[in-house]
């Protein structure tokens, strides 16, 4: 099994893969004078991936095709729980890094590095 799909496409295996839980507080969280929090948590455990593919081209495309909507569900490892899980998510920055081009007349076969944090809705 694929360690993520999205929108139910599978993705090749990530070469860096971190799994944040973050908790959402309102505009009234704040702290006092005295330093003590006044803390008002409107959500715990919001998912955020961070994850990097090292590819070559075909992959590369694959990946930025399934990341192009602007919502859709992830399924993936989620390391806090040894388990898989679902969630509906959105792409965050995606960046990608030429990591080698030495065949210019086949430009296909060059490979990249895509950087993208996924974050729960």
């Amino acid at each position: 099994m694929a360690m993520m799909t999205v929108g139910g496409v599978a993705l090749p295996n990530p070469s860096s893969y971190t799994v944040t839980l973050q908790d959402l507080d309102s505009d009234n969280t704040h702290r006092s004078e005295t330093g003590i929090l006044n803390r008002e948590r409107i959500r715990a455990g919001v998912y955020k991936i961070n994850a990097t593919w090292t590819v070559k081209y075909a992959d590369l495309k694959k990946i930025t095709q399934a990341l192009s909507p602007d919502k859709f569900v992830v399924t993936f490892f989620d390391p806090t729980t040894a388990s898989y899980k679902s969630a509906q998510m959105y792409a965050g920055d995606r960046s990608a890094r030429l990591q080698a081009y030495t065949d210019e007349s086949a430009p296909e076969k060059s490979v990249w590095e895509l950087t993208c944090a996924l974050v729960e809705y």
